[in-house]
């Protein structure tokens, strides 16, 4: 809407129009904020994830027998 037509309005509608224009920035502000917590939460675990699980003594033996490197 052009600044004229806003001012053409009644009163009402532009209270509606202004309160519907406000609500639609906040709830963009807190999805945002939502999705910023998610993905903070999400890198500060600074731990990975795991895809198999190995034993002690599996692991030991995998150094031993150099199916795993030691660094």
């Amino acid at each position: 809407m052009s600044y004229t037509d806003i001012l053409m309005m009644s009163v009402y509608e532009r209270r509606f129009f202004l309160n519907s224009f406000i609500q639609e920035n906040e709830k963009k502000k807190a999805s945002i904020e939502e999705q910023q917590e998610k993905e903070k939460a999400s890198s500060s675990n600074g731990k990975g994830t795991r895809t198999t699980k190995v034993s002690g003594e599996q692991l030991k033996s995998r150094l031993k027998s150099g199916e795993i490197p030691n660094q």
